[in-house]
């Protein structure tokens, strides 16, 4: 079988974590979750493969995504813009954390983690 693997937002949201003074409730965290049940399913595989390192749901879901050597939930962290809102989304793969600056609006934050998603998920390179 070939294709683009399904993800579950809702299974996403619901096996995820907060830090850094973020919570469910939290406006950037709200417009977060907004802009990914927005996305196409590509963009979902792109923001999976940036946060985690893989472009594949375990089997089972969300709850049993795996960290550097045990499970190791999805973690969203708050991050200050240094007076710098063009700062980008950025991500520890070993610990599945998106590191997110707590954008002024929804408009900022989709356009930002639309360029970490499309000229950030391909790692970097020695030239």
């Amino acid at each position: 079988m070939s294709g683009l693997p399904d993800i579950d937002v809702d299974d996403w949201r619901k096996n995820t974590h907060y830090a850094g003074g973020y919570d469910e409730e939290s406006d950037v965290i709200q417009w977060f979750w907004d802009v990914v049940s927005s996305f196409d399913r590509k963009e979902c595989i792109l923001l999976l493969q940036f946060v985690t390192g893989s472009s594949r749901v375990p089997h089972g879901g969300f709850a049993n995504l795996s960290g550097s050597n045990e499970t190791q939930n999805f973690c969203i962290a708050r991050v200050d813009l240094s007076n710098n809102p063009n700062s980008l989304p950025t991500a520890s793969t070993c610990f599945n954390m998106l590191k997110l600056p707590q954008y002024p609006s929804k408009e900022v934050l989709c356009d930002r983690l639309s360029v970490a998603l499309h000229y950030g998920s391909q790692g970097f390179e020695f030239v």
